[in-house]
């Protein structure tokens, strides 16, 4: 997000590294370009590079201007230092990465020194480095006859925590999966690489602070970030990296209940004010909170304030400050759907609402606002005034009844992105825009109703077919359409498919893909979730945005993009909910097979599963470690639903299920385009049990 660290937005463009504008591969010399005027002499400070994998290192060069042309950074074509990714056999492995600028215009004969990060394979390795500079949109300066530097570089393997332990059933302090399916092993490094690259400790106001910065662009801790940062979080790291930010967050609440957007380790603060989310973001992170910590976390004292008073004076806050009751919504300014850049300034004052500012209600505030209400509603019935739960639910409940009302758009099968507030119009039709953020959070909180309803089902088809229709390569395009040029006046989005007008953000694609899983699209999730991985594996790490195609922009090791995935893998395509006391194991793997072990260091919980599938055979085995009283509550993905015509509920024939060698009743039930089998309560009461599913052909 173009965000603010002192007194300026923080483009989507990292400022010490500049991404191409285009794919430029090998190609023939530019017919007006002479070999003579493009030539570099470049050198290294150190002979080798290291790093450790999917990480980086910062390389210092020295270049010479041994051309008879000028080198700029400007203008149609400027230039810049970049590098090429090689194998030990000195074959490209990986040819587009971000741009570094000159410091300053070259002329003939003039050096400059460069500092250079380059980013790190995934696979630790022996690898070389291809240094060299290019014409953006031209050619690179070898394509001229410039001698590249190549360098050596040794990519090591990161020793982590959960490597002294042997993925197995037993309980352990450790969280690791072996999937079948190579991406999602190679997602859930990039998930751990990005936490540790961004874990922050610092003492502040109310004790020693312990969290995650929101990427390497960054490096303050940002509310919104932080909440969806810990369903990845939660299962690496000990009870005050879970709670202790949000400890600090809270103490810096005004007296009008708002709370700011990020802190840092100086007790600096700041808020966005065209946003509506920073309040609703807290109040989510507090149901986590509790959720693994236990109902006390609730009650204690921030500053001689109660958490749970502290989080109802940030929802107060919202709804005198930020409700319009003509519709009954919650308003916001003018974004281009979750964003936080408002359409009419293309400076600075983007972020902060004033004079110019469009408001809208839109359905991502909503579906935000819904899901914390209700989630400050759970935390007064369990340890609270009770008598306010009842309240929250009521206010939870009205402000989706007006999101019906004014935002679902029965024609098209989605929520449309906002409604004006005012008379003010535009020219295009917003209606037809598909806001994949709103929708997909709209999912997430249960705005949208639960996976039997029919708006999931639409909304998701809509995804699938608006990806498609707009040649996006994954489900994370953003805004499809995106606005037209120039309608955002901000650099930072105002070309189409740029930043948060329609560009790729996994932040929000992975709850999409969440949502799929849940809703009964399990085979649609899993094949958008290996897109993403995929995406995300070639560009070498989890980034703020993609553009169009995939290529990585913005922050590099992006926290929220980290959460997300984290999330969807985990609950959505393994099937593991896990809290300090309750646990659902509900694996969605098909054909596929895997070993999990899930582990909760701030709750002290584990869950352990082995799923494997003979599907010639038509068998299931799926064996099972927990420490839950009185044991999981558990559903499987029926991986042959398609070959059984009958679809009744309860023991259909041709299915046999057993827990531990002994037959047990199930269930049949149909989510959406799933079949699950179901097991009774009565039959999951244990710690330890095998269930084994067989598919019986009409033969046997």
């Amino acid at each position: 997000m173009p965000r603010r660290t002192s007194r300026m937005i923080v483009l989507p463009i990292a400022l010490s590294l500049v991404c191409a504008a285009f794919s430029l591969r090998p190609a023939e010399r530019p017919g007006d370009v002479s070999p003579d005027e493009y030539a570099a002499v470049i050198t290294a400070a150190a002979g080798t590079a290291a790093s450790f994998e999917a990480e980086t290192a910062e390389i210092e060069l020295q270049i010479r201007n041994g051309g008879s042309a000028a080198w700029g950074s400007r203008g149609k074509n400027p230039c810049f230092v970049s590098y090429h990714v090689l194998d030990g056999k000195k074959k490209v492995i990986r040819y587009e990465n971000p741009r570094s600028p000159l410091p300053h215009d070259m002329k003939p004969g003039d050096t400059a020194a460069v500092k250079v990060t380059v980013k790190a394979p995934l696979e630790a390795g022996d690898y070389f480095l291809e240094f060299d500079l290019l014409l953006e949109g031209l050619s690179w300066f070898k394509d001229l006859g410039s001698e590249p530097l190549v360098l050596p570089f040794k990519v090591s393997r990161r020793e982590w925590p959960e490597d002294r332990y042997k993925l197995s059933l037993d309980a352990g302090p450790y969280t690791k999966i072996e999937s079948s399916v190579p991406e999602f092993n190679s997602l859930m490094k990039l998930i751990r690489t990005t936490l540790k690259h961004n874990e922050v400790s610092f003492q502040g106001r109310t004790r020693r602070i312990d969290g995650f910065s929101a990427g390497a662009g960054y490096p303050q801790i940002w509310v919104r970030d932080a909440n969806t940062i810990i369903p990845a979080s939660r299962y690496f790291y000990p009870a005050s990296y879970i709670h202790s930010w949000l400890d600090e967050l809270l103490s810096y609440q005004r007296p009008d209940g708002s709370l700011p957007d990020w802190f840092d380790s100086r007790g600096v603060t700041d808020k966005n004010t065209v946003e509506t989310d920073q309040e609703a973001s807290a109040v989510q992170a507090g149901r986590q909170v509790y959720e693994l910590l236990g109902p006390e976390w609730v009650g204690h004292d921030i500053q001689g304030v109660p958490t749970y008073e502290r989080m109802e004076r940030a929802l107060e806050f919202v709804l005198k400050d930020r409700f319009d009751a003509l519709h009954g919504l919650i308003r916001g300014a003018h974004t281009a759907d979750w964003g936080d850049v408002e359409m009419e300034d293309a400076d600075q004052s983007a972020i902060y609402a004033g004079e110019t500012t469009r408001w809208t209600a839109d359905i991502y505030d909503q579906s935000m606002f819904y899901q914390a209400a209700r989630d400050l509603a759970h935390g007064f019935e369990v340890a609270a005034p009770r008598d306010k739960a009842n309240l929250w639910r009521e206010r939870a409940e009205r402000v989706r009844r007006n999101a019906d009302t004014w935002l679902w758009q029965k024609s098209k099968g989605f929520y449309r992105v906002h409604i004006h507030l005012g008379t003010w119009r535009h020219d295009l039709d917003e209606d037809a825009v598909f806001p994949m953020g709103g929708n997909a959070q709209a999912m997430i909180s249960g705005l949208a109703g639960g996976p039997g309803e029919g708006k999931r089902s639409r909304i998701i088809e809509q995804a699938l077919s608006r990806q498609k229709e707009f040649d996006v390569s994954t489900i994370s395009g953003s805004l499809l359409p995106p606005y037209p040029k120039g309608f955002f006046r901000h650099p930072a989005l105002d070309e189409p498919y740029e930043y948060q007008n329609g560009g790729q953000w996994d932040w929000f694609g992975a709850r999409l893909v969440l949502a799929m899983f849940e809703s009964g699209f399990s085979r649609e999730a899993k094949e958008k979730l290996i897109e993403i991985a995929r995406k995300d594996i070639a560009n070498g790490g989890l980034f703020e945005w993609d553009t169009k195609d995939g290529a990585g922009r913005g922050s590099d090791f992006y926290s929220g993009s980290a959460g997300s995935l984290a999330r969807a893998l985990i609950e959505g395509y393994l099937g593991v909910r896990i809290s300090g006391h309750d646990l659902e194991i509900s694996p969605r793997l098909g054909l596929d097979n895997a070993g999990v072990h899930v582990h909760l260091p701030a709750a002290d919980r584990f869950v352990a599963y082995d799923y494997q599938i003979d599907d010639k055979a038509r068998k299931l085995r799926l064996e099972i470690s927990c420490d839950n009283e009185p044991g999981p509550t558990i559903s499987i993905l029926n991986p042959w639903a398609q070959l059984r015509p009958e679809r009744s509920s309860d023991g259909p024939p041709g299915i046999t299920v057993r827990v531990n060698g002994d037959k047990v009743p199930f269930k049949v039930e149909r989510v959406g385009r799933d079949e699950y089998i179901r097991l009774d309560a009565l039959t999951t009461r244990f710690k330890k049990g095998v269930v084994e599913v067989r598919y019986l052909r009409p033969t046997e």
